[in-house]
């Protein structure tokens, strides 16, 4: 029903992703996290009805975008939420740098685990905290927590907060309910806040299932969360932050006001509303499309000494190129593929490549047959 094969002229000088790289014309750009395939059709049509009306004063969200979230979360998470436990901000790391400052000191340890999202170390050093970094384990080929050592740490440097990821990027891991269990325990026994960034909990694959960590955490938590990863609309800004901790929420709130970067704007509120109301269809097969390039890329590297970590969810493939050395420039001035270098995810990716196949299989193949002749 929906087309994720046609190509999209991106060719615009405000476009990041497929910014212009001296000397090269024929780029295919697979570094940063977002799709290549147009939004839903209710998520355009409602933009394009608030911006041909030609006011654009200030907004707030109503009953119908909380109905519209609330909704959403029950039926895809079967997570009861009220309206009042929701707090409209930005951005989700602009949500991570709140909660970093509303909730421990100048000085203070702040938890993460690498590899993982590069603002995460960002948000935490650039306010002044201090990093406590447990590197994550590979085991069965995919990311795990290695939960005794996590609690020496916490133990070792008075841990204050964790800072998580769910689902995973860019290891594409979907946690187990036992997994969640086990970090949300050591972090209530020590009193330790969790973080949890679920800005890719809509996107999971091949039957995985997401757990909200607040689910598991209740109080001891805020879950980050966004519409912008799932219906790529991440140049409107907009996302939520959801919590039994209401406490917590009003003192975040006070930060967003006091620093003036808070709420939503027009156009956030209406792409938020119709995604949540009338994107699932649309999303269930994006799913299916994005599996089928997995798969692809799968078959494709079977001839190479690459070694992807299958991923369980987001449209993000972790990939081992410890067989080549770093090749991330390699690809981008030989084949002109760009990717996202494993440096950029600190400890642990180093030699390892993060590559979107969000975009049509024709591109996603011929990037892969560019890969492979310079390889």
């Amino acid at each position: 029903m929906y087309d994720f094969d046609s190509i999209t002229d991106r060719n615009t000088p405000d476009d990041i992703k497929y910014e212009k790289i001296n000397g090269i014309d024929d780029l295919i750009p697979m570094w940063v996290a977002d799709m290549d395939f147009k939004s839903p059709p209710e998520v355009i049509g409602e933009l394009v009805r608030v911006a041909s009306n030609g006011i654009y004063g200030y907004s707030e969200a109503d009953a119908s975008y909380d109905e519209a979230v609330t909704g959403w979360f029950k039926k895809r998470f079967g997570w009861d939420i009220k309206a009042d436990q929701i707090l409209k901000l930005p951005g989700v790391v602009l949500a991570i740098s709140y909660a970093v400052r509303v909730l421990t000191e100048p000085g203070d340890h702040i938890m993460i685990f690498e590899p993982v999202y590069g603002p995460f170390r960002r948000c935490v050093e650039g306010n002044g905290r201090k990093l406590t970094i447990e590197q994550l384990k590979t085991a069965g080929g995919h990311f795990a927590v290695d939960t005794a050592e996590m609690e020496k740490k916490i133990v070792e440097d008075s841990v204050k907060l964790l800072v998580w990821c769910s689902p995973h990027n860019p290891g594409g891991r979907v946690w187990s309910e036992d997994e969640l269990r086990s970090v949300s325990g050591i972090c209530e026994k020590h009193g330790v806040f969790i973080v949890s960034d679920e800005i890719h909990s809509d996107l999971t694959l091949y039957g995985n299932k997401h757990i909200p960590m607040a689910k598991i955490a209740g109080d001891n938590c805020v879950v980050l969360t966004a519409p912008t990863k799932t219906f790529n609309i991440a140049g409107i800004q907009a996302a939520n932050i959801i919590s039994t901790n209401r406490d917590v929420l009003r003192r975040i709130d006070r930060e967003a006001i006091t620093t003036g970067a808070f709420g939503l704007n027009k156009m956030g509120i209406a792409a938020t509303r119709a995604a949540y109301t009338y994107g699932e269809p649309w999303l269930e097969e994006l799913t299916a499309y994005i599996e089928g390039n997995i798969n692809i890329l799968r078959k494709e590297l079977e001839d190479t000494k690459l070694v992807m970590m299958e991923p369980e969810g987001t449209y993000l493939a972790w990939i081992d190129c410890s067989a080549y050395g770093d090749i991330s420039k390699k690809l981008l001035r030989e084949a002109h593929v760009r990717v996202s270098e494993g440096s950029f995810f600190g400890m642990g990716g180093e030699n390892f490549i993060r590559l979107n196949v969000a975009c049509p299989r024709s591109v996603l193949k011929e990037a892969l047959r560019r890969i492979k002749t310079v390889l």
